[in-house]
């Protein structure tokens, strides 16, 4: 019969908050959330993250397990999934400009134009959404650009305690800042396709004029792929250099709220 005895009930429920914590910001990051990868790995993954940085965040969440008492365990854990939840959607958040982007790109070419007609055969992400969201996650990640996002949610654990909730006070602020300039980034980033076809909308307008007889219909949606395909590989290497100077900027930003 084995019998199992927790000696120091204190370093366990820390860990366990840290776990916690971890794993709600884990889940939403696009690497996890992305892939079709089994839960446990994910789980997994999270408990060696969790046990690597735990040294450095044990005495921090010692001090909320003090001020709140042993016994509140599901109000810590509650605490700290929330915490890693806003930390993990705000992240998620900045990887979602260029998802918004890919989708401007997709309508202003054209290839979502079925949608209009056909809702059921919509997809969630078209091919630019992708290409962009994927093509940005390899350079943050070959670029060591997620660096500085561990370091600030190990850093959370030091700035954001369950006594220090009033500093939270002026968060709204933030957040009405941080999506306005996540909008305006996806219409930076997918200014030239925007631009383009709203040019040849107007030349097409003027055709109509000159020639009233033209299916203008048909012949839009075939000069939309074909220019909106030739505006998006002259630009694309601007777009992803653009891009990821935004990522870095906005991470900063993150960086700062967090720390």
């Amino acid at each position: 019969m084995i019998n199992i005895q927790i000696i120091d009930y204190p370093t366990l429920l820390a860990f366990w908050i840290s776990f916690s914590r971890w794993l709600a910001v884990l889940f939403q990051l696009p690497l996890f959330s992305g892939m079709p990868m089994p839960s446990v790995v994910k789980i997994l993954a999270t408990l060696v993250i969790t046990y690597a940085f735990f040294p450095v965040v044990e005495h921090e969440l010692l001090k909320d397990i003090s001020y709140l008492g042993e016994d509140n365990f599901w109000v810590l854990t509650s605490f700290n999934v929330l915490v890693g939840l806003i930390l993990g959607f705000l992240v998620r958040s900045i990887m979602g400009i260029f998802i918004s982007a890919g989708t401007i790109i997709t309508q202003q070419i054209g290839f979502a134009a079925l949608s209009y007609f056909d809702p059921q055969s919509a997809q969630q992400e078209g091919p630019f959404e992708k290409l962009i969201q994927w093509t940005m996650l390899v350079i943050v990640l070959s670029s060591g650009a997620l660096i500085p996002m561990f370091k600030g949610i190990v850093m959370t654990f030091s700035s954001i305690h369950v006594y220090d909730l009033a500093k939270l006070a002026t968060s709204p602020v933030f957040f009405v800042e941080l999506f306005k300039s996540i909008f305006l980034s996806a219409l930076l980033l997918s200014s030239p396709l925007i631009f383009a076809n709203i040019l040849m909308m107007a030349l097409l307008g003027v055709m109509t004029r000159i020639v009233p007889q033209m299916n203008i219909i048909m012949v839009s949606f075939i000069v939309n792929i074909a220019l909106g395909l030739l505006v998006f590989s002259v630009t694309a290497e601007e777009l992803f250099q653009v891009g990821f100077k935004i990522y870095t900027e906005k991470l900063g930003d993150w960086f700062q709220f967090v720390t």
